[in-house]
């Protein structure tokens, strides 16, 4: 049995490839896996063109461990915010704000944190038998940090749904509501991963970073500071096709 970790690779396509290694546990992040990704994700190499995010195993990612304390201990709401809560978010902000765009390759079941995880990617390629789940009602917990990872992702109806119902869903129906990009049958999963590889290897850095921050600014801005950004950010990016050599 391998000791579960974050594996990175920069690949030969420049792909920064990030992969959750726990296939015994269904993926589940530890406190240690889960500060191990938000730092790969800070130390993108300066060569690389986009992020993939894999899972070896059965399934993508079932969770995390719980960072609770015992039942009988004390602790205050601000202790709860600092030790729980304040981390995960700023993994979450820090996979979300990654300025190459992610692709994000689901397999089996991506629950919790692992649904959070998967869906805030750009390109969410999810095989057919990939299940997405919200099951922290089942524990009378509400899942406001998945939910927030989510937020700019689902519309408030699908997400209310994911979260109030606990009902698992299939991959065809995550792309229905947004959650995934495409649904891939197991037969073609390594070479659809392949095709998307190409493509964004065909790019430039450049031009795949100012999409990717064009996608992120997009939900912060109304329609005018947003053509005004755009303007701005592809002169910039086409510009660089003119530089001397």
């Amino acid at each position: 049995m391998t000791q579960p970790s974050i594996l990175t690779e920069l690949a030969e396509d420049n792909a920064w490839v990030i992969t959750i290694d726990n296939p015994e546990a269904g993926g589940t992040l530890s406190l240690a896996m889960t500060q191990d990704l938000a730092r790969a994700c800070q130390d993108v190499p300066a060569e690389a063109k986009f992020v993939l995010l894999t899972s070896n195993g059965d399934d993508f990612c079932v969770g995390r461990q719980s960072p609770m304390p015992p039942a009988d201990s004390r602790i205050t709401a601000a202790d709860i915010r600092a030790k729980v809560s304040h981390p995960v978010l700023q993994f979450y902000a820090t996979l979300r704000n990654l300025d190459l765009p992610v692709i994000s390759t689901v397999q089996g079941k991506a629950l919790g944190v692992g649904c959070a995880v998967a869906g805030l990617a750009d390109v969410i390629l999810a095989r057919e038998d990939a299940i997405f789940q919200i099951p922290e009602m089942n524990r009378d917990i509400p899942p406001l940090l998945v939910m927030t990872a989510l937020s700019e992702r689902l519309s408030r109806a699908s997400l209310a749904r994911l979260v109030l119902s606990r009902a698992e869903i299939g991959a065809a129906e995550a792309v229905r509501i947004g959650l995934a990009s495409q649904v891939v049958a197991a037969s073609d999963w390594e070479s659809e991963i392949a095709v998307w590889r190409a493509g964004f290897a065909d790019n430039s850095r450049t031009s795949l970073s100012t999409i990717k921050r064009f996608l992120n600014s997009a939900p912060e801005l109304g329609f005018g500071p947003l053509c005004d950004y755009a303007a701005t950010a592809n002169a910039a990016a086409m510009s660089e096709r003119y530089l001397p050599k």
